[in-house]
Order: C-alpha cells, then structure tokens, then sequence
C-alpha cells in the first residue's frame, strides 16, 4: 500500500504478515518506508508512544486526550511540522474525514492504533 501527495510516492506501507514479526510499533516503524522524509523528523513521532500509554492508562486520562485536538497533542509532544503535514494530517484525513485540529487526540490515537497498530498480524 502507497500514499500518494502531488509529488508522487510518499511511502509504502508493506503486508506486514509476510514480514518478521517484531513488538507492535517497532515493526512498523522499521517496515514502512517514507521516501521523501528524514529519520530526523520520522524520530519526532517516538513521544507519541508514551501518549498512546498514557491515553489508555486510565478513563480519566482518555477524556484528558478527548479534549485536546490530535494538532495540538502533536505540537505538544513535539512533533516536527514537515511529519504533521505529510503523514499525520492525511491520515487523519482519511481515516476521519477532518483534520487534525478538529479531531481529538483521543479518536486520532484510536484510529492509529487500530488500522496501524493492532493489525500487524493481519
């Protein structure tokens, strides 16, 4: 599976089944190749692990992300601008048909971690 923008090819998500199977994240993180972004700014993604944690933690610290945007979660844990723009937005985009300033962290980790997280297996 690719993802497309005007300049072409992005990435390529590959069937991750017929790929070593490693701990959930770090699979995907090592198989998924983005053509046109530096490790630099793909390594900005890493807080958003302890947010997943922290989100599933307790009811509590779910209704915490359900009040911020996915946007504003990124800012704060420091995600780089350039892999907002060209990987988390389109995905949200398509995944929730709104962008991330509209979506809460809650649904856009949701949403990440079952088409991208859960599913390495399938």
């Amino acid at each position: 599976q690719g993802q497309y923008s005007p300049r072409g090819l992005e990435a390529v998500w590959p069937i991750y089944r017929n790929e070593m199977q490693l701990p959930t994240g770090l699979g995907q993180a090592l198989f998924t190749r983005f053509t046109n972004l530096p490790y630099a700014h793909l390594a900005t993604a890493v807080p958003l692990v302890a947010a997943f944690s922290e989100m599933l933690s307790s009811d509590e610290a779910y209704d915490r992300f359900d009040t911020m945007s996915f946007q504003d979660l990124c800012k704060k844990m420091g995600v780089s601008r350039r892999l907002y723009d060209e990987v988390f937005e389109p995905m949200i985009l398509t995944g929730l048909f709104a962008p991330g300033a509209q979506c809460s962290a809650a649904a856009a980790l949701g949403m990440a971690y079952f088409f991208v997280l859960k599913s390495q297996n399938s």
